[in-house]
């Protein structure tokens, strides 16, 4: 697949919908022929307020080929308080404006993984580009008759940080090839875990591992799987810090 070159454009809200306490999922409208690979992501640029300055946050893609094609994108963005972007668009509303710049970013699947198992570790928001990049391969094994497992591992802290979780049961239903697995730092019921062990109860030395979220997370992975004889070139990964 080839990277697209990206574009400045102006984009409107198209709806806004809160996930959790702090997360938000945005459909903002794309001009005609705006393309991009599964994986990538749109900066937002914003002007701050106060200091005559620019702002520009990368934010992961996360709807599908599709949707994209019929003249959107959705975004999931945590809100941060303390952030330099986030607060303000926290503030906007269905109908606003912002400045755009996409697609970009190298994260996407190698054209090895298509013959391949595939596990996608994530954390919290980590999950984003995920949610177009599993549709999209599961999309490719099918149409080329391949039957290899798909596997996410997801960690969150507790239940009401778990994001898209209908979504992704409806696409486990609908391939049988795929599996989506969570766990939770603070359950609350004793069975506490981080996402490393999911990456060991479901570990396959012959797969593909895509990784996404906060860095020691994924250095943290990264060196379980390297320690079990899983090659670095078997290893992508972007980091959300």
């Amino acid at each position: 697949m080839e990277i697209k070159k990206p574009q400045r454009f102006s984009s409107t809200i198209l709806g806004i919908e809160k996930l959790t306490e702090n997360v938000k999922h945005f459909s903002l409208s794309v001009p005609k022929g705006f393309d991009f690979i599964p994986g990538q992501y749109v900066s937002i640029i914003m002007d701050n307020p106060g200091k005559g300055i620019k702002l520009r946050r990368p934010y992961s893609i996360v709807s599908s080929l599709k949707e994209c094609k019929d003249g959107s994108i959705e975004l999931c963005i945590k809100i941060l308080e303390n952030g330099n972007i986030t607060p303000l668009l926290n503030k906007l509303k269905r109908g606003d404006k912002i400045e755009c710049l996409g697609p970009l970013g190298n994260f996407k699947i190698s054209e090895e993984s298509k013959d391949k198992s595939v596990i996608f570790v994530s954390t919290g928001v980590g999950i984003a580009p995920f949610m177009s990049m599993i549709p999209s391969l599961l999309e490719i094994n099918k149409k080329n008759g391949v039957k290899k497992e798909i596997v996410l591992l997801i960690g969150y802290r507790n239940n009401k940080d778990i994001l898209y979780d209908k979504s992704l049961k409806e696409l486990s239903k609908k391939y049988p090839d795929f599996s989506y697995h969570t766990i939770l730092s603070k359950s609350g019921n004793g069975e506490d875990g981080r996402v490393q062990k999911l990456v060991e109860e479901h570990f396959d030395k012959e797969a593909d591992y895509y990784l996404c979220g906060l860095k020691n997370m994924i250095n943290s992975v990264r060196s379980i799987l390297i320690k079990k004889g899983v090659e670095m070139k078997s290893i992508f990964s972007e980091k959300y810090d």
